[in-house]
């Protein structure tokens, strides 16, 4: 009986094919254990890749890697699973930039005429009606100066040169492929990885922020395209999973991060979470003057720092575009003081949605002759926002503690 049983199970094991191989990436930010989720840090901070094979499935799986340990899924993988990389002989590692193309290239526009990435129509009538999560485009590129199993980045290097202009801050997302003796090869999910929002969650993600206030956390989204009325739910929002978004719902994903419980909205729903700061102000390239009531034509002088300050909102009606049947057209953030010290005029930054090439950047001037009214989100998103930044200081303040404390106690050993 015992024979036939045996004799089952080995025809049993024979019958049933080995799992393939697969790739991926494992990513670690400074005193933090490298795993499969998408890294959050801050501009500058040098992240460790590592490429991870893993062969066999369930508790049969070993992983080849040179991390110097695993978590997976939230799940810290044993040690005792874990192989070196070159255990499975002569080994070759290539890395790949993983990016979206800011707009379509070789796909039907979903919008006669418009190379826009958009989930509904823009513009006309009809404008904002949904037609269905459009396709975003991606490609890879190698990256020639990668020759080992792992690959250390500390920016965001975008291959085009117009979104690459933001000092190294936004995302960025990477693909391995290994081979080594015998014919062996496993391959990462890529740029073919793609759900009905886009890019597979699967993919690494690196995310480089300027700071952990509003208009910091806006600046992770540099390198996710336009996409007019992204969409999704929870957590599977394509602003969430830094997909695509469109100019509130960018804002919204910002503050989200920050720390705010906001849900997704249009550009004139943000009033609903805000306060106005300012009347209806007209943009000129000369300056803002108020556009109605008893002070209308004279110039508005509003302090910046006070009357108008980082991370308020700045809504925006272009006059004489018509084409939205909407009372505002645009929504941005304002982000710096860079005309005249200390009063808001059309030289000062705020950050935004732009048409063609993602999140931008730029002067308020940029946007033209506009209607424009300033809110600050309301006292409770305010205070949601600060306490999460005050968590994230202490936490990065404790993980230098613990690296000089590791670091001085390395050199004792190495001076006995």
């Amino acid at each position: 009986m015992h024979a036939m049983l045996l004799t089952l199970g080995l025809v049993l094991a024979a019958a049933t094919p080995m799992a393939s191989p697969v790739a991926f990436v494992v990513g670690a930010a400074p005193g933090r254990s490298p795993g499969d989720s998408p890294l959050h840090v801050r501009g500058g901070t040098r992240v460790t890749l590592y490429s991870v094979v893993r062969i066999g499935r369930g508790w049969r799986a070993r992983y080849y890697t040179d991390a110097p340990s695993l978590r997976l899924a939230g799940r810290r993988i044993r040690r005792k699973r874990i192989r070196p990389l070159a255990s499975l002989g002569s080994v070759r590692v290539r890395w790949y930039l993983v990016e979206p193309h800011q707009h379509h290239k070789k796909l039907k526009f979903p919008n006669r005429g418009n190379p826009a990435y958009s989930n509904a129509v823009l513009f006309g009538k009809h404008h904002g009606r949904w037609l269905g999560f459009d396709t975003i485009e991606y490609h890879e590129t190698l990256i020639a100066s990668a020759r080992g199993s792992r690959l250390r980045v500390n920016r965001a290097t975008p291959t085009h040169k117009k979104v690459n202009i933001h000092g190294g801050l936004g995302t960025m997302r990477y693909r391995v492929q290994v081979t080594w003796a015998g014919g062996g090869r496993a391959i990462s999910p890529g740029a073919t990885d793609t759900g009905r929002g886009g890019i597979s969650s699967r993919v690494m993600r690196v995310s480089w922020r300027a700071a952990d206030d509003l208009v910091g956390w806006l600046t992770s989204y540099f390198n996710v395209p336009n996409v007019f009325g992204s969409a999704g739910s929870g957590v599977r929002h394509q602003t969430e999973q830094y997909q695509g978004a469109d100019c509130a719902d960018i804002i919204v994903g910002a503050a989200r991060r920050a720390g705010a419980k906001l849900s997704y909205t249009h550009a004139a729903g943000l009033i609903r979470h805000a306060r106005k700061l300012t009347p209806k102000l007209l943009l000129t390239s000369a300056g803002l003057v108020y556009a109605q009531g008893s002070r209308k034509g004279r110039r508005a002088r509003l302090r910046f720092g006070k009357d108008v300050r980082r991370g308020d909102l700045m809504l925006i009606d272009y006059v004489g575009f018509n084409h939205t049947g909407r009372g505002w057209d645009h929504v941005g953030v304002v982000s710096a003081d860079r005309g005249v010290k200390g009063w808001l005029d059309p030289a000062d930054h705020h950050i935004h949605m732009g048409y063609k090439w993602g999140l931008q950047s730029e002067p308020l001037s940029s946007e033209g002759r506009a209607i424009v009214l300033f809110l600050r989100f309301r006292p409770r998103v305010r205070r949601a926002m600060a306490r999460r930044e005050k968590r994230l200081r202490l936490a990065t303040e404790r993980r230098r503690r613990s690296y000089r404390r590791r670091r001085g106690a390395a050199s004792k050993v190495r001076a006995r």
